[in-house]
């Protein structure tokens, strides 16, 4: 049995030692075009395909995963966040790209995703997908709508069937800030078609806290693409 038949490394033509260096490297955030060109000898197509590769992992690690964050009595910070303030070669604007995050400031969890508008609506939509019942919400957002267009989109009727108690703006979110502030520094100039894959490489970085990257990653693969035979 070929030991690139069946199982992750299938269709893949650079030298296994390559692909192992090139894990490795990853996880530690070293794999920039130059960077593999210079250390690796990889061409511009396999540092991008094998990018990809590593991304597609972490979409479906993320995916596996989801789950609510907060609790009863735990509290959760809510923002959005910008993605897209570039303009392009002839100096238009680009559509706005807006991000919609939380994260629990006990247990450190955190939730990300594409919003497709910044509506009243829409955001507690997302909230009772993504915090659970009983939590303590810190968060501002709550200013910038009329109270008709809060009460339009069920503001009231959703904090007594969640139990969520909602802290007055201006209360200190410095949690939710610091997450922000990591993202805008790794992804300024992130291509928008890949948008959702980096979204996920970053979630499942961020999850994994003090565990070590490279052992992770590779209890990813396996649950992504179990090998046919185990060695």
């Amino acid at each position: 049995m070929r030991i690139r038949s069946g199982n992750w490394l299938e269709g893949s033509r650079i030298p296994i030692s390559a692909v192992i260096r090139f894990i490795y490297c990853w996880c530690q955030q070293l794999t920039s075009i130059e960077w593999c060109q210079r250390e690796l000898k990889l061409s511009n197509d396999a540092t991008i395909d094998w990018n990809n590769r590593m991304r597609e992992v972490c979409v479906s690690a993320v995916q596996r995963n989801k789950k609510k964050i907060g609790g009863d009595g735990l509290t959760v910070e809510i923002d959005d966040n910008l993605f897209n303030k570039r303009r392009n070669n002839d100096e238009k604007p680009l559509p706005e790209h807006w991000i919609f995050g939380g994260i629990c400031r006990e247990t450190r969890d955190m939730f990300i995703e594409e919003v497709p508008d910044r509506s009243a609506n829409t955001f507690l939509t997302f909230i009772k997908k993504n915090v659970e019942e009983g939590s303590i919400i810190y968060s501002d957002f709550l200013c910038s709508y009329r109270i008709e267009e809060l009460n339009e989109a069920g503001f009231e009727q959703l904090k007594v069937d969640y139990r969520y108690n909602f802290v007055d703006p201006g209360t200190n979110t410095q949690c939710i800030e610091k997450l922000w502030e990591t993202w805008n520094k790794k992804h300024r100039g992130t291509a928008r078609h890949h948008f959702n894959t980096y979204l996920a490489e970053f979630l499942w970085r961020q999850n994994l806290r003090d565990e070590n990257v490279f052992h992770a990653f590779l209890k990813e693969v396996k649950e992504f693409w179990p090998p046919a035979k185990e060695f």
